[in-house]
């Protein structure tokens, strides 16, 4: 995958010099790319879905992080990052608490952030919503953190418990006392204050 991103990237030049043939050769490359990127997708999600850790699993990944990283195209590292957060796997609230402390992982880098933080509030529900708080504990806790860095990426993190009323009276309170504790939080921003404090009301 990594001789097709730089091929295509290279041939991109070309087309700026609107050369039919290089136009028709990145096309192809792009498609090559593309069910490239498609195949390893498929075999994560294959790897690391429902159930617990596997050698398999974990295999898998390093060999799609290899290939992302050969790439040195940020989406398809994001693309490993973000599978891993959504996975419906039993280990996914640990795989996102060390996701976050990966090498590659910049909480500076607002897309990177959101691949691994945002897709656990967004894309896993049974993980971020897991019955003893912990997802719940994790995202207050990255909003608070994040809000000194970035408020805007906090704020649209903080609304991730915007709906708690709709769900089960001990879910309700788990999710309203995050809200209160990053409303509450000290030198948070008006952006993320304003979220969790219109989500309260």
């Amino acid at each position: 995958m990594a001789r097709l991103v730089v091929a295509a990237t290279t041939l991109t030049l070309a087309r700026g010099l609107q050369q039919p043939h290089a136009l028709r050769t990145l096309s192809r490359l792009r498609s090559a790319a593309k069910d490239a990127l498609k195949q390893h997708t498929e075999r994560v999600q294959t790897g690391a879905g429902p159930g617990a850790p596997s050698p398999e699993r974990d295999r898998v990944l390093g060999d799609f992080f290899a290939t992302a990283k050969a790439s040195k195209a940020d989406l398809v590292v994001n693309k490993w990052f973000a599978l891993q957060a959504s996975a419906d796997a039993d280990d996914a609230l640990a795989t996102v608490r060390k996701l976050v402390n990966h090498p590659d992982f910049l909480r500076t880098n607002p897309n990177r952030y959101r691949s691994v933080v945002n897709t656990f509030a967004g894309a896993n529900p049974a993980a971020f919503h897991a019955a003893d708080g912990g997802g719940y504990d994790f995202v207050r806790d990255e909003v608070i953190a994040t809000d000194k860095l970035n408020p805007q990426v906090a704020a649209r993190l903080a609304g991730a418990f915007g709906n708690w009323r709709k769900f089960d009276a001990p879910r309700q309170a788990k999710m309203k006392a995050c809200l209160e504790a990053i409303r509450d939080a000290e030198g948070l921003s008006k952006d993320t204050y304003e979220i969790a404090s219109r989500s309260l009301k």
